[in-house]
Order: C-alpha cells, then structure tokens, then sequence
C-alpha cells in the first residue's frame, strides 16, 4: 500500500468519525455511534501506519485497538452522551 492509501483512509475515518459526533450519536442507538465511531478512529490509526515506514506487526495491533476505544471515547468525553436524548418529561420525572 501506498502514500495514498494511507491518507485516503486518514480522510475517511476523519470524515466518518465528524459525521458520527456531529449527527450520527444524537440520532442513532448507542451501540451503533460506538460501533461507527470505533471504526471511524481505527481507520485513522490503520491510515497513520500505511504512511509510515518500518512499522511492526505490533504496531497495527495495538494501534488498531486502542483507536477503536479511544475515537468513541473521545467523541463522548467532549461532544456528550450516545443516542437520542430523552423525552423533556422523562428528565423531569428523574430529577
């Protein structure tokens, strides 16, 4: 794989993790954001190694993991909770 393989794929999962915080997680059931955004943050991890030179097999392993936690970790830390929020009445009635 080339150059362009791997900012192609550094693109996609930029783009797939954007649509996923931005619209995605506020529409969608939370496993699904979880399972997109994971694949959205592997794909920019998979994309760093093609571009790089001299990469081990451990690297695409523990890259590869830990870019599919970290991505839907960091959408939910700073953008907010996975899925639809609540009916307005089911918050009054919890708190």
């Amino acid at each position: 794989m080339g150059d362009g393989t791997g900012v192609l794929l550094i693109v996609a999962g930029v783009a797939v993790s954007v649509a996923v915080g931005l619209w995605v997680r506020t529409v969608a059931p939370a496993p699904v954001v979880f399972v997109l955004a994971a694949v959205g943050g592997a794909a920019v991890g998979l994309g760093a190694l093609v571009v790089q030179d001299r990469v081990l097999a451990a690297d695409w392993v523990v890259v590869t993991a830990a870019m599919a936690l970290l991505g839907p970790a960091h959408i939910r830390i700073v953008l907010g909770r996975f899925g639809p929020p609540p009916p307005a009445d089911a918050a009054r009635r919890t708190g």
